[in-house]
């Protein structure tokens, strides 16, 4: 091996034995065949009381297969471990030397590329002679104590501060006495914005105890508190992350919101149907509320879960089904209601809730919001046959048949013209949006409060000639199929020419007789003449 390597002076005889008796001892069995490969060399550094020594610089240095000499680094872990990956063709001795401040060590061992992991080394370092070993010194820092692990913001009427001890201790565990006083620095690691801590440096008492004070803000969040002091070689060491959770206060109007996942869902279709209900509760900070706060609901139609606890992130969810009682007209209310404090109106910035409502009771805060129990597809399409010639406007209404309300959200409706040189152009592939309904006059939800009720159920297409096809022939249309589908239900209109109608339904009109539904589907006239088509009942025992 070469011996390019500097090695402390007076050692390389121990070495030299140290090598020899790793060989002896079982080392030798490291040794592999030549070829290509990589050895992995572990280890762990304890200082001389068996503390982990973290932080120290692990050095290995060897001489590869072509002569060259080869020096690697590694640190060790908090535990005081170190793990280091080197690639060598052939057996080769690795000096591994750790060092840390002025103490050092080192360790020859013989790896072969074959071998993969060798065992783990172990070394020990002085780390300050027998004044450092002696109980008393100060090694660690150690939380003895905290008031609560959880706070509020400020000025929500909850507890806002948290007390932490910290406790110094020696080798042995005990706590260091007034005569090794050492001063404990605290910092925050981690939190939401505004949180302080007071004092900020404390001298440790007789029992190596420091206390600290942690005060939330007007911001909730996770708070993470350190500890750090020095050993008398001034070697810094510190606690482990104190974590603190900062929640919000109690509920505020303002920022009380309640929202249906749907507010039109097909609740007349079918029973037990469900459509989840969220409500989000947040403080006069626009902060989450503190986790577990009660929110009630109750409903005019069908059922739905009775409370919530806001979770993390001040949000609670129920489930509203479908049953008895449904309700007149198709539209339902949901009741939601919590308690927060006296000033549940007050805003920290007016501009954004300017005028909270009134609730009656200045520590009740209360939401409402309508939701359209729809039922199965109905179509009145005008006129109910079509021309042989284009061009031909028609006009489609598709709602519930109860109702006469929007069918639910992912609804699609599609228009397609059959025939010589034809296509349908306008409203031919649509898909519904959610309903949209405010109580502008105050009076409480019912249908006459849908506000996009016009672009959900009217829809206007006409029957032209297709100048981009290429056929013989003049233009002429065979059919149009209206076709409706979603979670309200399928319906399917065919219309034909009236003369090439084949239904037996002779009674009913030229019209009646040109268009051809969904099998069980019925087909009546309105009192003004138009042509409406319901589709087929699915469940006829659907009421109690």
């Amino acid at each position: 091996m070469s011996q390019s390597f500097a090695r402390p002076i007076g050692r390389a005889l121990t070495l030299g034995v140290v090598a020899l008796f790793l060989i002896l001892s079982g080392a030798a069995c490291d040794v592999g065949g030549g070829g290509d490969g990589d050895v992995t060399i572990p280890g762990r550094v304890l200082d001389d009381t068996g503390n982990p020594v973290e932080g120290a610089l692990v050095t290995f240095q060897f001489t590869d297969d072509t002569g060259e000499d080869v020096e690697r680094t590694a640190e060790t872990d908090s535990v005081g471990r170190f793990s280091e990956t080197l690639e060598v063709n052939q057996t080769a001795e690795v000096t591994v030397i750790v060092t840390k401040g002025e103490a050092t060590a080192q360790q020859v061992r013989q790896v072969s590329p074959d071998v993969g992991t060798v065992s783990e080394l172990g070394f020990t370092l002085n780390m300050g002679g027998e004044e450092a070993r002696a109980p008393g010194r100060p090694t660690d820092i150690l939380l003895q104590s905290q008031t609560t692990s959880t706070i509020r913001v400020q000025e929500s009427g909850g507890t806002s501060v948290a007390r932490l001890t910290f406790q110094v201790v020696d080798s042995t565990g005990k706590a260091i006495g007034i005569d090794q006083a050492v001063d404990v620095n605290f910092r925050l690691s981690q939190q939401p914005g505004d949180a302080t801590l007071t004092p900020s440096t404390v001298t440790t008492n007789g029992q190596g105890q420091a206390t600290v004070n942690v005060s939330s803000g007007k911001t909730a969040g996770v708070v993470q508190l350190v500890a750090q002091t020095q050993r008398p070689d001034g070697t810094e060491f510190e606690s482990k992350p104190v974590s603190l959770t900062i929640h919000g206060g109690l509920p505020n109007k303002c920022h009380f919101s309640l929202g249906a996942a749907q507010s039109n869902f097909p609740g007349l279709r079918d029973v037990g149907v469900t459509n989840p209900v969220q409500v989000f509760v947040g403080d006069k900070f626009g902060n989450p509320v503190v986790p577990g706060t009660s929110v009630y609901f109750s409903t005019n139609a069908g059922l739905i879960g009775g409370a919530a606890q806001t979770g993390e992130q001040g949000q609670g969810s129920v489930s509203l089904t479908s049953a008895e009682p449904l309700p007149d007209g198709g539209v339902g209310t949901v009741w939601a209601e919590t308690v927060g404090t006296d000033d549940v109106n007050e805003v920290v910035d007016p501009n954004n809730c300017p005028d909270p409502a009134e609730t009656g009771n200045e520590n009740t805060i209360s939401e409402t919001i309508p939701v359209v129990f729809s039922g199965r597809p109905e179509v009145v399409v005008d006129p109910a046959s079509v021309e042989e010639e284009p061009p031909q406007t028609f006009s489609l209404s598709v709602w519930d048949a109860e109702n006469n309300n929007p069918l639910a959200p992912g609804t699609s409706i599609q228009v397609q013209a059959e025939g010589t040189k034809v296509k349908a152009v306008g409203n031919t592939d649509v898909t519904l949006d959610d309903t949209d309904i405010s109580d502008n006059d105050n009076d409480g939800f019912d249908a006459g409060d849908i506000v996009n009720m016009e672009e959900t159920t009217s829809f206007t297409f006409r029957v032209v000639e297709d100048l981009e096809m290429e056929e013989d022939g003049s233009p002429k249309v065979a059919s149009v199929t209206v076709t409706v589908e979603g979670p309200n239900g399928s319906l399917e209109v065919v219309l034909t020419p009236s003369s090439t109608s084949k239904s037996a339904d002779s009674q009913a009109g030229s019209s009646l007789q040109a268009l051809t539904p969904t099998e069980g589907a019925t087909v009546h006239r309105s009192p003004s003449g138009e042509v409406v088509v319901r589709a087929p009942k699915r469940d006829e025992a659907r009421r109690p």
